[in-house]
């Protein structure tokens, strides 16, 4: 990523990326007035109280306090920094970043890392689907019924058997790649990859992948983050010394049990369908995939995660894991409780048949089938408390079911998910809710909707923070002031900006000023962009809750202003109290009375006011 991009770059990605297209791609949003709202991918909540403002390019969550830009979203749901979001944007949208000096390093080189992935993805899709050798594999696709359109959606690919195929390849991109020569080394990076494996003694490298099916695993938009692969049947990569399932291992972009497989594709179905289904392996999720049932995603061969739950709760809290009908499966249904109520939610368990993996039932049965299946889902908690607790059970037993119980509670932090709980839990052990909650070491407060979440439907002008204080009231004017030009217009008419403290409001403040002077719009994102997160978040806010009627929005106005010029008097009356104390030292006496009748003025203009 280049240095420091010119604000004007910054406003052509802004106004280009229209943020309720982006925000709506990660969270399902309904269009209520001229806003949209959702459920916040940030926290947990049932109630929609994100809010998204296309007219303004700002987005504030009444819930947990989150705001701000398109930048601001997608660094926080991505956890990247601001110089990869603007490029990823810029990109997007065929925007061009010039190089403004000073270069991060660090990025730079993370981005070459997604451009080979990206790149090496497409050599073994090619290689599948234009080489002979890859015939074998092809012929097991067909086996296992996966049609071309479904393999090439998922770009399947395959992996060439001969030793450094890849690693030659890599070795001339310097010369024949100009983009991937720029990043350096590839082959240094393919290493840091799990694309390649350096020989003993350093004597060259080959192929970490050989001879197989290959499963390029993506992140949440697309970016190739790593690889999983197979060894195909009656060739040498199904040596029964070699593993059936080999995966890249971890890297700078990929981590074991925080991706799902199938996410990228999978997202606009699960938003759709207002449901995920989590399988366990590649075939799982093809097979489901070209019996139409689109919003599956796979965990990768591993039980699944409590950070693979939070990316996928960004897109829907309603998930389905799918298990086998066996003592194994029953097993992991349990397991897989604990693990979505840590990640605050509630999960559902839909049992196969013993014997049959999702793949194998579809076949079988069809589509019907899995979506009668998925239909009689379970909530796993039911499923535990049905089979841990029985008529029969003693008070031993029902004792060592609410320890248990109150384990996991003891890691709920959503207070929705932890009152649910306690109430089934406590209805099944037959025992009273305080006890369980007692035995759990802390009390879980009943759930109650917060004033904050209800805030898009109060529409109310008041602040997070009441504005007694005169910083406050110097935020809330230069949030009206974009919010409306005809603020900025009022303070400049009472010469209010000589209120305003050094700092960054009132810095602000002069900007909009000039702006509305030279009669230009007021970009609220970009103003945004130039605060700190916590108070972007409170701005953000305020926009979106703010009142409709022009009368109140003045009222405010003028509230603010008399603060800033209480401030002012304030300090004003300490100055001329100093001066009187000087003069009192020195026997000024001429000094003390224009002291005093300077303070008598300064009373008379407070008096004034307030009548």
């Amino acid at each position: 990523m280049r240095g420091r991009v010119p604000e004007s770059i910054l406003t052509e990605i802004r106004d280009r990326a229209d943020i309720v297209e982006i925000v709506g791609a990660q969270v399902g949003l309904k269009r209520v007035g001229r806003n949209h709202v959702g459920l916040c991918p940030f926290h947990s909540e049932k109630t929609p109280s994100f809010t998204v403002s296309g007219e303004r390019g700002i987005f504030h969550c009444f819930g947990c306090g989150a705001g701000g830009n398109v930048f601001t979203f997608l660094m926080k749901l991505d956890n990247a920094t601001f110089p990869e979001v603007v490029e990823r944007l810029a990109r997007r949208y065929g925007i061009e970043l010039d190089d403004h000096g000073g270069d991060d390093p660090a990025i730079r080189r993370r981005e070459a890392c997604y451009r080979l992935n990206e790149k090496v993805a497409r050599f073994f899709q090619r290689y599948l689907w234009d080489t002979a050798e890859a015939e074998a594999a092809r012929g097991y696709l067909g086996e296992r019924r996966i049609g071309r359109e479904t393999a090439e959606r998922y770009v399947l690919g395959y992996a060439p058997a001969g030793g450094e195929v890849l690693a030659r390849r890599l070795r001339d991109a310097a010369s024949s790649d100009p983009e991937l020569g720029s990043a350096g080394r590839p082959l240094a990076l393919a290493q840091q990859l799990g694309l390649v494996n350096e020989r003993r003694g350093g004597s060259g490298h080959f192929d970490r992948f050989r001879g197989r099916l290959m499963f390029p695993i993506t992140d949440a938009a697309g970016r190739v983050v790593g690889f999983g692969s197979r060894a195909v049947p009656g060739t040498a990569s199904a040596d029964a010394k070699l593993p059936k399932y080999l995966n890249s291992p971890e890297t700078p972009l990929y981590r074991k049990g925080h991706h799902l497989y199938g996410l990228a594709i999978a997202r606009s179905a699960i938003r759709r369908a207002g449901r995920a289904i989590v399988v366990e392996g590649y075939f799982d999720v093809l097979a489901l995939a070209e019996a139409g049932v689109g919003h599956v995603v796979a965990s990768l061969g591993t039980a699944l995660t409590v950070d693979q739950l939070h990316v996928l709760r960004r897109f829907t809290r309603d998930i389905v894991a799918c298990f086998d009908g066996d003592d194994a499966g029953v097993r992991a249904a349990e397991k897989s409780l604990a693990t979505f109520l840590e990640a605050g939610l509630v999960g559902y368990g839909a049992f196969l048949p013993e014997g049959d993996d999702p793949d194998t039932f579809v076949q079988r049965e069809g589509a019907e089938a899995v979506t009668a299946l998925l239909a009689n889902a379970t909530l796993l908690l039911d499923f535990y408390l049905h089979r841990a607790v029985r008529p029969e059970s003693t008070v031993v037993e029902r004792g060592a079911v609410a320890q248990q119980v109150a384990t996991w509670l003891r890691k709920i932090t959503d207070p929705l998910v932890a009152e649910m709980m306690v109430r089934q839990a406590a209805d099944r052990l037959r025992m009273p809710e305080d006890e369980l909650r007692a035995i759990a070491g802390a009390t879980v407060a009943k759930a109650r909707p917060t004033p904050a979440a209800s805030a898009p439907q109060r529409r109310s002008a008041a602040p997070e923070r009441a504005p007694g204080l005169a910083a406050d009231a110097e935020e809330l004017l230069v949030t009206l002031m974009l919010y409306d030009a005809e603020t900025a217009a009022i303070v400049d008419g009472e010469g209010a900006l000589d209120d305003f403290d050094e700092g960054p409001w009132r810095t602000l403040a002069i900007d909009l000023i000039a702006a509305v002077r030279a009669g230009a719009p007021l970009d609220s994102a970009t103003v945004l962009g130039r605060l700190d997160a916590a108070a972007a978040a409170r701005v953000s806010g305020r926009m979106l809750a703010m009142h409709d009627e022009e009368s109140v929005r003045r009222q405010i106005v003028v509230d603010c202003l008399a603060k800033l010029r209480h401030r002012a008097r304030g300090r004003e009356r300490l100055r001329v109290l100093r001066r009187i104390r000087e003069a009192e030292a020195i026997g000024d006496f001429e000094a003390v009375a224009e002291g005093q009748r300077q303070l008598l003025a300064l009373r008379q203009s407070e008096t004034s006011e307030r009548a």
